[in-house]
């Protein structure tokens, strides 16, 4: 990563129980220049805090000790105020059972990140919990950013089999399927072993 970025003005909220983990994450926040941070140890002292705070970053340990992180990041993407809803939130785990990851994920989490974290996969994390720009999805069941990532096949359209498909699909060289054909494939086929 070539650019720089400055975090003098950036403030983040930490959402973290462990002493010893909080204490490492402020030294690595210090290191990225990022001197405004906040940490709460509950998922309701954050809840408190977020309303008269100005964070531009939440980073939450998966597990708190009063709620799920899911439930906090729903009651973030559920705020009124944009400042609030929108707000880039980075999910840490020391737990990467697909369940968890699934649930902070449908809560409306950017991305997770897996603990241990090095200084290093944090900042990228960040950067693009910020920068990204997958558009926010509002639906009766699911607030936060798109979770789909465009798929655009091999990298500049080459890929390294004869049967790999270019990004660039064009027409359809024959008439689709009708319905009946469609059918046919699906219904069971009685076979006979000899």
């Amino acid at each position: 990563m070539d650019e720089k970025f400055n975090f003098a003005q950036v403030c983040a909220l930490v959402v973290e129980n462990d002493q010893y983990s909080t204490a490492i994450m402020a030294q690595i926040l210090r290191g990225f220049g990022l001197s405004k941070h906040v940490f709460t140890a509950t998922g309701e002292e954050a809840q408190s805090r977020i309303p008269g705070g100005r964070f531009d970053l939440m980073i939450c340990e998966s597990v708190l000790p009063d709620m799920p992180a899911g439930d906090l990041i729903r009651w973030v993407r559920r705020q009124e105020v944009p400042e609030i809803r929108f707000i880039p939130i980075v999910v840490l785990t020391g737990y990467t059972q697909i369940s968890v990851v699934v649930s902070v994920r449908d809560a409306g989490a950017n991305c997770v990140v897996r603990k241990p974290v090095s200084p290093n996969i944090l900042l990228d994390h960040m950067i693009w919990a910020a920068k990204s720009d997958r558009p926010f999805i509002e639906t009766e069941d699911y607030i936060g950013p798109c979770r789909r990532f465009k798929n655009v096949g091999p990298p500049y359209g080459v890929g390294r089999r004869k049967t790999d498909v270019s990004a660039e699909l064009g027409e359809a060289v024959q008439p689709n399927m009708s319905q009946e054909e469609i059918d046919s494939l699906m219904r069971p086929t009685k076979v006979s072993i000899e």
